[in-house]
């Protein structure tokens, strides 16, 4: 009887470790240059004034991962209006400021690391839910300029309407449930009306609204 080979086990794969990843990272200044949205000539000046710190080998030059920071944080100095010598000084002082919360994070004890962590991690997930609001309410208004007037009032509307999807109501009601003026809260339903998220039905005397989930759409 002929012998079955044995299956070699399969090996597991997980996670990437970006940070392994970045401590090998060399890119070329054209590569470095189009990463960080700056232009040749511009991270060639800073690397010859001293101000980018490049890998020399030879007569090639790359950057690392520590100089394509470096280099995106100038550039996002010089885009906020700083002119280089302030852009210089906001980056390095934003690495310095990186540094330090580096070596005060490795010298916590590990009960108040694991504390201040999940304390982080809650504060990206209220960001990203902030990001996912925002973004959901300036599809509903589609100008810039309503959003910033009536941004709060729209998010609690369609907050109550998504918790609320059985509504039907005068805007008068839904006003009175949400807490808020009534003639703000038509407006925000008229605004919702024209982008499909609710539905107006008239009656005689009165208009009411229904929310129209998002499978209907």
């Amino acid at each position: 009887m002929a012998e079955v080979p044995h299956e070699r086990p399969r090996a597991s794969v997980g996670p990437v470790d970006f940070s392994k990843l970045a401590a090998r990272l060399e890119l070329g200044i054209g590569q470095t240059a189009r990463l960080c949205g700056v232009s040749i000539r511009q991270l060639s000046y800073w690397t010859d004034k001293g101000i980018i710190k490049p890998i020399e080998r030879g007569s090639s030059r790359t950057y690392d991962y520590p100089a394509i920071v470096k280099v995106c944080l100038i550039k996002q100095g010089l885009d906020q209006g700083y002119s280089l010598e302030g852009a210089v000084a906001e980056a390095d002082a934003s690495l310095a400021e990186r540094d330090k919360d580096q070596k005060r994070l490795a010298a916590m004890p590990e009960p108040t690391l694991r504390k201040h962590l999940l304390e982080r991690a809650d504060g990206v997930r209220e960001f990203a839910e902030r990001i996912r609001r925002g973004l959901r309410t300036y599809r509903v208004s589609g100008d810039l300029g309503r959003l910033v007037a009536s941004v709060t009032g729209l998010e609690k509307l369609i907050a109550f309407l998504e918790a609320n999807p059985y509504t039907v109501n005068t805007s008068r009601q839904i006003a009175l449930r949400v807490g808020r003026e009534s003639e703000a809260v038509q407006q925000e339903l008229d605004l919702l009306e024209q982008r499909r998220f609710v539905q107006k039905i008239s009656y005689p005397g009165a208009d009411v609204y229904r929310y129209i989930p998002p499978r209907q759409r």
